[in-house]
């Protein structure tokens, strides 16, 4: 019987009333034995639909459970990745930071009052050699009242600070003291960058000139690795000298001795006179680069008497 009270058996269908039903419905069913029977009420039937819906209401909120569960999870290790990269990222910064050397250049000049000029020059030197540096010039001046020198040192840059500190200690008052450095790392990393670009391409034009056969080729190559060679040179010599003047730096250091000033009536004297007989021979040499005029005065000079003369005469 199929819902509704239909029969369902071999052969042809027919419709009967069913007995179990109190309503009258016609019902199909076979001329031979009954094979399957369906029976299902209307409550049933209800009963049915509300359990489906339930279920797949369930199923909705677990599968939206299971969702959010799942986005929280993504959620959290993308949060944990980013902190592990956070975390991560100063680590990576200071170590990129570590691998690239800064390039400073120091420079710095003092310049103070002592007692005694000698006796400072032997410390200064002396303090120079201690770390590791050298005289680069040495200037003395000898005024009316001082005597003036002025050394200009290199001294390794993991020494300037102390070389420094240990010569302005050793003057009672520093007149004046200026320190500069200058960060080049830029232009250092700059410099080799080009350089090695170049060296490289240098390479590539040796290798076609291995290559070449025309006698144009040859040249054109030639002349090529001869333009290379010289912007090579020159950038070698710039990075040579931004090595040496962030490896040394530069101090300059001024000391003076002040002198009593007194008249010194022998020595202005004698000053005079040499003064005079310098005077004199100007005056002299003077005279010489007259000479034109002086022989043209006299020539006028001398016919001027002999007109006179003549006059005279008559």
């Amino acid at each position: 019987m199929l819902p509704g009270g239909i029969f369902v058996s071999g052969g042809r269908a027919k419709y009967r009333r069913c007995p179990h039903h109190d309503h009258p419905k016609d019902h199909l069913y076979w001329s031979n034995n009954v094979i399957t029977t369906y029976h299902i009420t209307m409550k049933q039937l209800l009963q049915i639909l509300i359990m489906l819906a339930l279920t797949a209401v369930f199923a909705c909120n677990a599968k939206q459970e299971y969702q959010g569960y799942a986005a929280e999870s993504a959620a959290g290790d993308a949060s944990s990745r980013d902190a592990e990269r956070a975390e991560s990222r100063p680590e990576e910064e200071q170590a990129s930071d570590a691998e690239i050397e800064r390039k400073i250049i120091k420079e710095g000049a003092i310049t103070f009052e002592t007692a005694d000029v000698k006796a400072t020059r032997q410390f200064i030197l002396a303090a120079v050699a201690e770390s590791g540096g050298y005289l680069a010039q040495d200037n003395a001046y000898d005024y009316d009242d001082k005597l003036q020198h002025q050394l200009i040192l290199r001294v390794p840059a993991d020494k300037f600070d102390q070389l420094l500190d240990k010569i302005s200690a050793s003057a009672k008052k520093l007149d004046s003291k200026n320190i500069s450095a200058q960060d080049v790392t830029e232009e250092f990393i700059d410099v080799q960058a080009r350089l090695k670009t170049k060296k490289e391409l240098e390479a590539r034009y040796l290798e076609l000139l291995k290559q070449a056969k025309k006698v144009d080729e040859i040249l054109n190559i030639e002349r090529e690795i001869g333009t290379l060679r010289s912007d090579i040179e020159s950038i070698e010599g710039r990075l040579k000298y931004l090595s040496d003047k962030v490896s040394f730096g530069t101090l300059t250091v001024t000391y003076y001795q002040k002198t009593t000033a007194s008249f010194g009536f022998g020595s202005k004297f004698s000053q005079a006179l040499r003064n005079g007989w310098t005077n004199l021979g100007w005056f002299a040499i003077g005279l010489t680069s007259l000479w034109p005029f002086l022989l043209l005065g006299l020539g006028v000079f001398i016919v001027l008497r002999r007109a006179r003369r003549k006059k005279a005469g008559k």
